[in-house]
């Protein structure tokens, strides 16, 4: 018997016996995970998509951010309920949308879920496993699920990058990472070092200032960005380059990739958006390029005085690092170690992926940042959403 998606299998008394059956299961309910259950779904595929939606943008990014993405970057892989369709349906202005708020890309993408009649379980995957060519899952409420394929839509929330030469100069528990400090009204009155020189690192500053924070000190290693308007119109066009030929990017010599993750590199880092600039120059943010720690001492009331390459010092209550994000297969708690972990191929901490985006499992697939190594800087972006769903979508459902 079908109920929403899901085929629950009884016994010959007629009594659940607690295994649900899917024929695609999308791990994770963020953008790229949306994307492809909403087109998969189109396609007339038994999908059930598991985790609460946009759960890591809702909890782990802050109030009042303002995205870098343009209007033009959507999630649908049809090309019809795109941001732009969003944007006239509720008759909002430019100036509404530029920058975008992270409060409208979330209603976007709500009505993105209706438009497609898309529900998510509300649930976490605890534990996958692979069993006679399927994919067991175990939810946290105690439930299992049994998947012909499955999709992993992991996010950012398991690769978080503490870097280790940096981290071992630091006292334990004197620095947490941007993505789980969000809540700035701590910060009141509080001296703060932001180490990271790129937009999360100074929009983080602006909005910890802004929430009344005494100081706020920022190093990096590289020089300080440009406050201008970015050019991004190249990067919706390349990305779409993968739905002509899927393995254009690995096909490319290292010497071109390396050019274009060099172009993401100067448009991300090295050019911050200008609505940031009368926000981060303020007489209580101090900037230190090209700069990095000597160390770091605890103060007997626990503070922390910081000795900075520069010759500089700094006394502060917190150390946040604004270090991004680095795909390690490992990190990712859930997979079972000894059917998928122990035997899944990686590079570099990243699964291996065929110009599918399948790994080495049958029906096994990754997408989003995870999926980058094989595909390109663009899939840690949501541009690239629509093109990874139309991928997948399409070989999931032959």
């Amino acid at each position: 018997m079908a109920e929403s998606g899901v085929i629950r299998v009884l016994n010959a008394n007629g009594v659940n016996t607690g295994v649900e059956r899917t024929e695609f299961l999308v791990i994770g309910a963020g953008p790229y995970g949306l994307a492809t259950a909403a087109y998969a779904k189109w396609l007339g595929l038994d999908v059930t998509i598991v985790g609460k939606a946009l759960d890591f943008w809702k909890t782990h990014m802050p109030r009042g951010m303002l995205l870098r993405s343009g209007t033009d970057w959507h999630l649908d892989a049809r090309q019809v309920a795109t941001f732009e369709a969003y944007v006239s349906l509720r008759g909002l202005r430019p100036a509404e949308t530029k920058p975008l708020p992270l409060s409208t890309f979330l209603d976007y993408a709500s009505w993105f879920m209706g438009q497609y009649n898309l529900t998510p379980r509300t649930a976490h995957v605890v534990h996958l496993a692979r069993s006679n060519g399927e994919y067991v899952a175990t939810l946290d409420d105690g439930s299992r699920l049994h998947a012909k394929k499955a999709l992993l839509g992991l996010g950012f929330a398991f690769f978080k990058h503490y870097p280790k030469d940096l981290t071992r100069k630091l006292p334990r528990d004197s620095y947490v990472h941007t993505c789980d400090t969000v809540d700035f009204d701590q910060y009141l009155g509080k001296r703060v070092l932001i180490i990271g020189g790129r937009q999360s690192a100074f929009e983080w500053a602006a909005l910890i200032r802004e929430r009344g924070a005494e100081e706020i000190h920022m190093m990096y290693r590289h020089a300080t960005p440009r406050m201008a308007q970015p050019d991004w119109s190249w990067v919706q066009p390349m990305a779409r380059l993968a739905l002509q030929v899927h393995a254009w990017w690995r096909q490319l010599a290292i010497e071109e990739q390396e050019r274009i993750r060099n172009d993401f590199w100067m448009t991300g880092r090295l050019i911050l958006e200008k609505w940031l600039a009368t926000r981060v120059d303020q007489p209580n943010i101090h900037l230190h390029e090209k700069a990095g720690i000597v160390s770091v001492d605890t103060c007997y009331d626990g503070t922390y005085d910081v000795l900075l390459e520069d010759n500089s010092r700094c006394n502060v209550h917190r150390i946040v690092l604004a270090t991004g994000y680095m795909p390690v297969m490992n990190n990712v708690a859930f997979l079972d170690r000894s059917s998928i972990l122990d035997r899944l191929a990686t590079v570099s901490g990243f699964a291996a992926l065929d110009p599918e985006f399948q790994t080495n499992f049958p029906n096994l697939y990754v997408t989003g940042l995870a999926a980058t190594r094989d595909f390109g800087p663009f899939f840690g972006f949501t541009v690239g959403c629509p093109v990874a769903a139309k991928i997948i979508g399409d070989a999931v459902a032959n």
